[in-house]
């Protein structure tokens, strides 16, 4: 294991054997290592790199040498009053070669023999040994047609490993986004727990001023029922907070969602500063140059032309030049009819031409014509993603600048309403206002926080979706390719599926 990958994996080592004790804090690094090693779906990616590499030895095994043998044995007995007996039998083993430019070369070599009740050389051996070649001229003819289909392999391998590490980033950025919603989720069930220790407090203060007359029964009603509603909003707040875990453990893909889950998933607060923007036509520019998406695309537009190649190939008649030259013995035994093909005792050698042509070429003028509009099509789909992922990344780019701009808007909003709130609670106190203005005040005032929590959640999700387009998210998280290679390695898991749940069945 690389020493970078080691260090990378150790806190998640440490944090899976203490997160039951204790509920330590989950960091942001540890969960992305965690969906690197264990998420489900990233496993189930990694199968098609896997079968594009073994498509790559499919094609270049189409041009591993054959070897083939075979025997036979037959008697026979004519029916004439005078018949004769035969006994023959004959054995061949040779190769086949298939050559880059199309040939095929075979080498072979025969032997018989044949025996009969009748005259002549009894038994009698034959062997040959001859070498025969079939290159085609026209159509199949030379090593760019030929080595296409291996060429192409070789283009869908590349295109599948940047698939997968498409799939990697999506990986990255629903892990982040899914921890920072959790954090979010957390930070937004503490601020309406402070709203109910608010609430419950001035409901104190009401039911203290009832007794002494200085208030009426209505103040103390209304106070009750604003407590009433912020505890509505805390027992929402804890639902949405064990969606926001379920959401992270499914793509850490560290927990069995069969069994009971009792653990609490602590992460890190929400950062209130975030990392200055680049300029925008920077942003745009390594959208584009950096974009996996079209470097898929761009291997689909090479495999689409090598497909219009072949397409074209097709539209040529088939023209070939075979050939052949065989060395023959025959002698009473096999060793001295090898040994008469050896001292070239006899030859027989042939050269041809074969030709076939289909009527009018309709179906493969066809298939040309879609090939080559396919290649169209998807040089066009190139652009359109280009100018997808530049308009997604302006689109980013401004969301997470008007995020920044909304921070600071509400944070001065927020501290303006806690002034506002204090001052009409100290009017309140004083007897110069009545509790409807300290609860409209105190609203103002949650709403402002949820205001300015709602801003730092919505820009930290633009700034990863962001670094998700420009293609620096694995930089945001302290991560490059090197490290993130062996993870998407195709290993056998770590821990075995339960046939139950492929049988869905308790």
């Amino acid at each position: 294991m690389p020493p970078r990958l080691y260090s990378y994996l150790l806190p998640l080592v440490l944090f899976t054997g203490a997160l039951s004790a204790e509920s330590p804090e989950l960091p942001l690094k540890v969960a992305i290592a965690s969906a690197l090693e264990h998420n489900i779906g990233l496993r189930i990616a990694a199968y098609e790199p896997a079968n594009a590499r073994d498509s790559v030895e499919i094609e270049d095994a189409q041009f591993d040498p054959s070897f083939f043998a075979n025997t036979s044995i037959a008697r026979g007995q004519s029916a004439l009053s005078s018949s004769s007996e035969t006994d023959s039998r004959a054995a061949s083993i040779g190769v086949d070669q298939r050559l880059a430019t199309g040939a095929t070369v075979t080498l072979d070599s025969d032997l018989s023999r044949s025996s009969s009740n009748s005259t002549g050389l009894n038994p009698d051996y034959g062997a040959d040994v001859g070498l025969s070649i079939r290159q085609p001229l026209l159509k199949d003819a030379g090593a760019t047609v030929n080595l296409a289909p291996l060429a192409r392999a070789k283009v869908n391998a590349e295109r599948s490993l940047y698939e997968l590490r498409s799939d990697v980033l999506d990986l990255v950025l629903a892990t982040e986004i899914a921890y920072w919603n959790l954090a979010y989720a957390r930070a937004d069930r503490a601020l309406i727990a402070s709203s109910l220790a608010l609430a419950e407090n001035l409901r104190e203060e009401n039911v203290e001023r009832e007794r002494l007359g200085l208030v009426t029964p209505l103040e103390v009603l209304q106070a009750e029922a604003e407590v009433l509603n912020q505890q509505e909003s805390v027992i929402q707040a804890d639902n949405v907070i064990a969606d926001a875990e379920d959401t992270l453990r499914r793509v850490m893909g560290l927990s069995d969602f069969l069994e009971t889950i009792t653990d609490d998933v602590i992460v890190s607060a929400l950062p209130e500063q975030m990392e200055p923007l680049r300029p925008i036509d920077v942003v745009v520019k390594d959208t584009v140059l950096n974009d996996i998406d079209a470097k898929v695309q761009e291997r689909l537009i090479e495999v689409q032309r090598i497909n219009h190649m072949l397409a074209q190939e097709d539209t040529r008649p088939d023209l070939d030049l075979t050939g052949g030259l065989s060395y023959l013995g025959r002698e009473e035994t096999g060793s001295r009819a090898y040994r008469g093909v050896s001292d070239a005792d006899g030859y027989a050698w042939s050269l041809g031409l074969e030709v076939s042509v289909p009527w009018g070429f309709r179906e493969a003028r066809a298939r040309a014509r879609q090939a080559e509009r396919s290649v169209e099509q998807a040089t066009w789909q190139l652009y359109d993603i280009k100018q997808e992922k530049a308009l997604a990344a302006r689109n980013a780019w401004r969301s997470a600048s008007t995020g920044l701009k909304r921070i600071e808007v509400t944070r001065a909003a927020m501290i303006l309403n806690e002034e506002a709130f204090e001052q009409e609670r100290a009017r309140y106190g004083s007897g110069l206002v009545a509790y409807r203005s300290v609860l409209e005040a105190q609203r103002d005032y949650d709403r402002a926080k949820s205001n300015y929590l709602g801003s730092l959640i919505e820009t930290l999700r633009a700034s990863v979706r962001l670094s998700r387009v420009d293609g620096t998210l694995l930089q945001r998280n302290g991560l490059d390719w090197d490290a993130v290679e062996p993870y998407t390695q195709l290993n056998s898991p770590t821990v075995e599926l339960d046939a139950s749940l492929l049988n869905n069945t308790p």
